[in-house]
């Protein structure tokens, strides 16, 4: 009988950490005009500056990361693949750019960041295709 409480109560305590895990980040809109339709609101390269430099934990199409903007330009990218790079604001379009080193050389993507409506979470779309790229929120410092 105790095996079986012990099993009951190991499941509960996993469902509840996975459904608050799932919680930790919000479900995105899938791209920049359903962003735009849902009414959420774009930051301006002025409230971006608020951000960068900074650390924010992020969650993308390609994992969780730990990215901590520095105030010399330069980015590290701690998590799903491990990199170094470089990062500026685009006041003037109202986006942050970031490049990483690859095999052909950096790629610079640049987003529009738009606010999850939660006052914590933001979410990124790619400039280039409109499509979401992360959602992510300032790290809590350790």
């Amino acid at each position: 009988m105790k095996r079986l409480f012990a099993f009951f109560l190991a499941g509960a305590l996993s469902v509840s950490l996975a459904s608050g895990y799932a919680q930790g980040f919000p479900e995105a809109p899938p791209n920049l005009k359903e962003a735009q339709a849902r009414g959420l609101q774009r930051l301006s390269g002025e409230e971006l500056k608020t951000f960068f430099p900074g650390a924010i934990l992020s969650r993308g199409t390609t994992g969780k990361h730990l990215m901590t903007y520095n105030a010399d330009g330069t980015i590290d990218r701690k998590g799903f693949k491990d990199k170094a790079g470089r990062w500026r604001i685009d006041a003037a379009e109202d986006t942050y750019c970031n490049a990483f080193a690859r095999k052909q050389g950096p790629e610079e993507a640049c987003f529009a960041v738009f606010r999850a409506g939660d006052d914590v979470h933001h979410f990124d779309y790619d400039v280039r295709d409109g499509f979401y790229a992360h959602v992510w929120r300032r790290a809590q410092p350790e």
